[in-house]
């Protein structure tokens, strides 16, 4: 996908370069997420991932669909009640972004469902047995992880192939999932660079080639706790960028540039920044076209 309308809005390396930091902010609930001109775009991208990889974007617990459903309802009010020129119901539908597509209200798969309307994926997160577990998930725009990986695993074992997690933030993790209040949701952002536009971006998928552009990658991701449930509900939002469209910042290249060379080695393996080191290049010896 190659045509997001959505302006360049966040820069997170500029303000925190580090990729291992949990960088939580408060939230007003009024901006669980951001809709924009890309919502169509992102509709059809989930059916799209769907159809192709089935239960790799998709997978609930049967005991989860309470929370599907609190997490479809809140989602619906938020919608309507904080972007009424985007969204409004009609009989059984929810219109879309200004009338551009529609949606059931209700389905047999809620959390499904409800991630049509909007750009962003959403996790859910339930405590189970002592510790929090990931109980449902659309997932239709991954940043190297596989659905299939993680589902109905623990906080610990979600992460365990991020190199230094468990030392940095998994304690801080677990205590923050524990503590989380319905009237303190947190929004946080992460950024990566990939070559090519692709929004799921899953491992194993095809290698970039030398001629692939390389894109900035940054994420938007809430954290809400749901007051009936108790379960939170995680979304996630990617923005991608051409790299050339940061070069009109004052900074934003050379302290992207200097953020991954500063990166520890076993992160930067991880983030597969070696991957697209030869489309760099061009930016260290001062630009690219």
């Amino acid at each position: 996908m190659t045509d997001l309308q959505s302006p360049l809005r966040y820069l997170p390396h500029m303000h925190a370069p580090e990729l291992l930091r949990m960088g939580l902010s408060p939230m007003p609930t009024e901006a669980w997420t951001e809709p924009d001109a890309d919502a169509l775009l992102f509709y059809r991208h989930k059916l799209q991932q769907r159809q192709r990889l089935g239960d790799r974007v998709w997978r609930a617990l049967p005991e989860s669909v309470p929370a599907q459903m609190e997490t479809a309802q809140l989602l619906a009010r938020h919608l309507r009640q904080d972007y009424p020129a985007l969204y409004s119901q009609q009989g059984p539908v929810l219109q879309c972004a200004g009338g551009a597509f529609e949606v059931p209200m209700e389905s047999s798969e809620p959390l499904w469902n409800s991630s049509l309307w909007i750009a962003d994926d959403l996790v859910l997160m339930e405590r189970r047995g002592g510790e929090y577990i990931l109980t449902a998930a659309s997932l239709c725009s991954p940043s190297h992880w596989l659905l299939e990986d993680k589902f109905g695993r623990g906080m610990s074992a979600i992460h365990e192939l991020i190199p230094g997690f468990a030392a940095a933030l998994g304690p801080r993790v677990e205590r923050f999932f524990s503590h989380l209040r319905v009237e303190h949701p947190v929004v946080r952002h992460n950024w990566s660079v990939q070559a090519g536009s692709a929004l799921c971006a899953r491992p194993g998928d095809d290698s970039p080639g030398a001629e692939d552009a390389i894109y900035y990658r940054s994420e938007r991701q809430s954290l809400r706790r749901l007051p009936r449930t108790e379960a939170i509900v995680f979304t996630i939002r990617v923005y991608l960028h051409p790299l050339a469209a940061l070069a009109a910042v004052p900074g934003a290249i050379p302290e992207l540039l200097a953020a991954i060379d500063t990166c520890p080695p076993a992160l930067y393996e991880y983030k597969g920044f070696g991957k697209v080191e030869h489309a760099l290049a061009a930016w260290r010896s001062g630009g690219a076209d």
